[in-house]
């Protein structure tokens, strides 16, 4: 048996958003080069450096055997200025990516600028053992571009290497290894992951970022005109993620990519200011470069839109695209502190772009948080500016997005549209993506208000990750699709053109009971904090020490809702904060109170609902912990509310939310079909329980239904780097009027409804 519930479909009550679903790709994770980037040769221009990572070099990625030399003397370009030279005997073997795989029949081309500094010479070029090999000849002192096809005779895993013979000496740079298409030309990107993406239907890609847009310090900015042309000319610059950028996949092959997909742009260009994490803070452009700057973002639109007559739209044409790539938005800002030199750089922006170009749509910023200071400023500022639409982020807990499924019913369809521009629910595990879910149902309700939303981090190599969860893993072989991705392609793939109102009855929210036992405990991961005159509930405890290894110390039990903790704190070594752990042990509800978190830069109140965890309140910037510098902190912890008081200053005062979480969850829109108005159906089953789902539709007559249901994997099930525990099975049903369907514990469905007949 299991639990029925009646979802009735009422009458259309609005257009549909017809680009709500789409895409972000921002180069972290390896998202890019070793990943989409269909290139197999890892530093092949021998840029690597140690602004990139501790460590590295311009042979990062190498192993030389024989005599090798970085030179920077007469480059092959100013911005690719270091080579090699090389004299030989001598091997130089390329790692690629965790090994370059190859099946029997697979074709690749192999390049490089070369000069010889004597005779001609011919250079070996092989993968593996014996698996594919060509030789080329370098007959010039001058640079030249050659070129090589190879052929693989077996399946296997290898190395590339480049042999030198004795006597020659070479200089050789950008290196590279492309597989062939089938039109015999060499990739831009890696087949199976664009097959991926393609796969998920993207209304629009948003790119480069995220942070990347704006960069750590002004000289991270992304400057697109310096990622178009050839890709040896290309500046190529530290990832503040901590890697390199080679730009290969600049903004000609982002555009290409839309094209690929069918999806539009949505290019993000940085408000005039870098980002506010840079040391020091948000720096804004110089006032005598503000003009040049502006410049640049309407020169985007035109490289992207302008005809051939033109001076960026030439430069398309030229660099091979004559057609238009149909931009219709701009992205101006990336999660921004909304201070007086981001208000008057971004104003100038927009105001020229939409004087310039009123068919591209502006689309501003609302900070990282789906509330607080910046979140509020955002808002006000894009009231103020008459701003089309703003990008709102939100990595939340499970929870939250149970409970924030009706978020944007509350919002004015007058004002600004929203783009949620980043979310995900903060796991790889199945209870995330059926929360997504639920959450991406009440987005889709409210088209008059929500236009656009891309789930964020798009891409990650497994070992190479900055950033968890993503949406789809990836290494050398395989591609690993998380649950969440399935998620998302259910509602890219079938999309309707009417939302309909929707009743369901027989379905309660889950209650939100706050635990009434627990523990207080102390931890300062990275940092050795003595803390004194500790008071718990009113009782003297001893003075303890936390180490920098992060091991807590007990201080004993509470009550989460009625408790009161105060402390000095002074640490003496490291260069981190401290945090506060209240309530009871994982998976069951608890609160984090962080003094110095995230790189020391602010205080922030967090909590953890069946193991995953997230900011709830905060962060607010603050000064930090100081090494020698004793914090005075006081915790009161009164039913829902929670207080948190830092050298006598209220800095989070607040209230738990306990509204109901929706884990029972519908959805539907029309379109039209072959045979009359379908009805594109969307049930989450966030739940333990089986559920069976009536289906009442407002047309009458017998109906098929074609359903595509996620289920047979526990709500804990899915981790980072794995493919998910659960993939989407193709179900039948039959019906009049309407359809009944089965819902395992923990499920999602999309189904098309049509009449039969």
């Amino acid at each position: 048996m299991s639990d029925r519930f009646t979802v009735r479909v009422g009458a259309g009550s609005a257009d549909a958003a017809p680009d709500l679903w789409g895409l972000f790709i921002e180069d972290l994770n390896d998202a890019l080069d070793g990943g989409l980037n269909a290139e197999r040769v890892r530093n092949g221009d021998f840029e690597f450096n140690e602004a990139d990572r501790e460590g590295w070099h311009a042979l990062t990625g190498w192993t030389v055997v024989g005599d090798v030399e970085v030179r920077r003397e007469d480059p092959v370009h100013a911005n690719n200025a270091h080579h090699l030279r090389v004299s030989g005997p001598a091997v130089l073997v390329n790692e690629g990516w965790d090994g370059i795989g190859l099946a029997a029949g697979d074709r690749f081309r192999f390049s490089c600028f070369a000069r010889t500094q004597g005779a001609p010479v011919t250079v070996a070029t092989d993968i593996g053992e014996g698996l594919a090999g060509a030789a080329i000849t370098v007959a010039t002192e001058d640079w030249q571009i050659l070129e090589a096809d190879l052929a693989a005779t077996a399946d296997g895993r290898g190395e590339l290497s480049i042999a030198v013979p004795e006597g020659a000496v070479v200089d050789l740079d950008c290196v590279s290894l492309r597989p062939l298409g089938d039109d015999g030309e060499p990739l831009t990107f890696r087949a199976d992951l664009l097959q991926t993406l393609q796969d998920l239907r993207p209304s629009f890609i948003r790119f480069p970022g995220g942070c990347l847009a704006h960069g750590l310090g002004l000289e991270n900015l992304y400057h697109w005109k310096r990622t178009i042309g050839p890709r040896h000319e290309r500046e190529q610059i530290r990832n503040l993620w901590g890697y390199h950028q080679s730009r290969q996949i600049g903004y000609l092959e982002y555009f290409e990519l839309c094209e690929a997909t069918g999806a539009t742009p949505i290019p993000i260009v940085a408000a005039g200011v870098c980002c506010q994490n840079t040391p020091g803070g948000g720096v804004p452009i110089p006032e005598s470069e503000m003009d040049d700057y502006i410049q640049d973002v309407l020169d985007l639109v035109e490289f992207a839109d302008g005809g051939p007559d033109t001076a960026w739209g030439a430069k398309r044409a030229a660099l091979g695209h004559p057609e238009p790539f149909g931009l219709r938005y701009l992205g101006i800002g990336n999660e921004d502190e909304i201070t007086d030199a981001f208000r008057d750089r971004y104003a100038r922006i927009e105001d020229a772009v939409r004087a310039a170009h009123p068919e591209v749509t502006v689309i501003g910023t609302t900070g990282p948080q789906p509330a607080g200071p910046d979140y509020e400023a955002g808002w006000a500022f894009a009231r103020e500016r008459g701003t089309p639409i703003v990008d709102e982020h939100g990595y939340q807990v499970p929870r939250w997005f149970h409970q924030n499924i009706d978020r944007y019913q509350a919002y004015d369809p007058d004002e600004a549209k929203v783009y949620i521009g980043e979310y995900a629910a903060r796991s790889n595990k199945v209870r995330s993506a059926l929360a997504e879910a639920a959450y991406m149902i009440g987005l889709e309700r409210r088209p008059e208000v929500v236009k656009l939303a891309s789930y964020a981090p798009l891409l990650a190599r497994v070992g190479h990750t900055q950033w968890t969860p993503d949406l789809i893993y990836f290494n050398a072989e395989e591609v690993l699709p998380s649950a969440s991705y399935f998620v998302q392609q259910g509602f890219g793939v079938e999309r309707g053109e009417r939302v309909h109102a929707v009743e369901v009855e027989g379905v309660q929210g889950e209650p939100i009971v706050l635990p009434r036992e627990g523990a207080a405990m102390l931890r300062s991961d990275g940092a050795t904090v003595a803390f004194t005159d500790v008071v718990l509930d009113g009782n003297r405890l001893p003075d303890v020490v936390t180490g920098a290894e992060g091991e807590g110390v007990l201080l004993g039990g509470i009550d989460p809702t009625a408790a009161g903790l105060s402390f000095t704190a002074e640490r003496s070594e490291g260069g981190e904060g401290f945090m506060v752990r209240l309530g009871p042990e994982a998976p069951q509800s608890f609160l984090e109170v962080h003094i110095g978190g995230w790189q020391n830069k602010s205080t922030t109140v967090s909590r953890s609902d069946d193991g995953i965890g997230e900011a709830e309140h905060g962060p607010i910037p603050w000064t930090g912990v100081q090494t020698g510098e004793p914090v005075r902190v006081e915790i009161r912890l009164d039913g829902p509310r929670v207080q948190v008081w830092v050298d006598g200053e209220l800095r989070h005062d607040y209230e738990q939310d306990q509204r109901p979480e929706q884990r029972v969850v519908a959805g539907v829109l029309s379109r039209q079909g072959e045979h009359g108005t379908e009805f594109v159906v969307r049930l989450v089953n966030a739940t333990g329980v089986a559920r069976t789902a009536a289906v009442e539709l407002p047309e009458t007559g017998p109906v098929s239904a074609s359903v595509k249901l996620l289920a047979g994997a526990g709500p804990d099930e899915g981790a980072p780097g794995e493919a998910s525990p659960a993939t989407p099975v193709d179900v039948v049903v039959n019906g009049d009027s309407g359809i009944d369907l089965d819902l395992p514990p923990w499920s999602f469905a999309t189904g098309v409804i049509r009449p039969v007949g």
